[in-house]
């Protein structure tokens, strides 16, 4: 539990640092209209969200094992062109997707998790931005 709480919680320092990045570059701190305001605090939240969403979504891809024929094809497309610096074990495609297989982990949930409060966030900032112009 202790883990998956660090793992949350950098992952949200991380998003705050960026939505921070993007509120000083916007000038949030000069605005004086909150249509201003809402408009630099949608763009702030949406820029870490997706980031971290569009992340998240490779991390999952990867760990779904789509990746893997790419990987072979370069694996031996890289022995054919350069046989004196890459080993050649001469495994089968199934023999590599089994190996692959077994080295792959779980998938970083919270990475997405994070990501989708910051992009909520960011529809309220939106919502609200909509009401007052």
């Amino acid at each position: 539990m202790k883990k998956k709480l660090l793992q949350y919680g950098i992952c949200f320092l991380i998003a705050a640092a960026i939505a921070f990045w993007v509120m000083d570059s916007e000038g949030i701190f000069v605005a004086s209209k909150p249509v201003e305001i809402s408009a630099i605090l949608c763009d702030a939240f949406f820029v870490p969200g997706i980031l971290l969403v569009m992340i998240g979504a490779l991390l999952w891809i990867s760990t779904t094992g789509l990746f893997d024929a790419l990987g072979y094809a370069f694996r031996i497309a890289g022995h054919s062109l350069l046989p004196f610096l890459i080993k050649s074990d001469s495994k089968s495609f199934y023999e590599y997707k089994l190996e692959k297989d077994e080295k792959r982990g779980k998938t970083p949930v919270f990475i997405l998790i994070v990501g989708a409060v910051f992009l909520l966030a960011s529809a309220v900032a939106l919502i609200v931005w909509y009401k007052l112009s």
